[in-house]
């Protein structure tokens, strides 16, 4: 610990209550909101944004839903990355069956197809805690696991069991598809990126 909360004096319960009661967490707060939305994005490249940052983004929402069941309520689940994953191919099934909906509203359904799934596995564990509890939902984590990779109808029936995610616009910017890439919501343009193949000249000729 490079700091401790002595000489720090809270006048008020609204101060003794705070989320970030010590001032040097609030100021080391503020520099990591500074560098995430103003260094990242701005001079971060496509390599650091698509290998690091993203995956990074993705494990810590992960991380804040294990936090808050096993920090908050003291239970230990082995099974978020499984319900994540359910959260993600709900999105995927929703937007492919309805293109015409904004994506947005799928995100927020996925997240209640997730919620849903992880009732029916937690309704058998609702008597049980600590190791059994770990075991239910280590057991959910290999049995959604299998499904991802088994049940061809998640990834719409793609031989190579690849997703392809149609292209959606949000704000302008495109944010799924080939052409969601970190330089394109950089730039704020739905302009493709250099490296896609762009229209032929007998292509542009037929246009004119």
């Amino acid at each position: 610990m490079f700091y401790r909360e002595a000489g720090q004096f809270k006048t008020t319960y609204a101060a003794d209550m705070a989320i970030f009661p010590i001032r040097q967490d609030r100021y080391g707060l503020a520099i990591i909101l500074l560098i995430a939305f103003v260094v990242i994005p701005a001079f971060g490249n496509q390599f650091l944004l698509n290998t690091m940052m993203i995956p990074f983004l993705i494990l810590s929402l992960g991380a804040m839903g294990l936090n808050i069941l096993t920090g908050y309520t003291g239970l230990l689940s082995l099974g978020s990355g499984a319900f994540m994953g359910v959260g993600a191919y709900a999105c995927y099934k929703l937007d492919t069956y309805f293109p015409g909906v904004n994506i947005l509203v799928w995100i927020i359904a996925a997240g209640f197809v997730s919620a849903a799934v992880g009732v029916a596995f937690g309704l058998p564990s609702l008597r049980i805690k600590g190791f059994y509890l770990a075991v239910a939902t280590l057991a959910a984590q290999f049995f959604l696991d299998w499904c991802f990779a088994r049940i061809s109808w998640l990834v719409n029936d793609n031989i190579s069991g690849a997703i392809e995610a149609p292209a959606r616009t949000l704000f302008g910017m495109s944010i799924t598809g080939p052409r969601a890439t970190p330089a394109i919501r950089k730039r704020g343009s739905t302009q493709p990126p250099a490296w896609l193949p762009g229209p032929s000249s007998t292509a542009r000729s037929r246009a004119c």
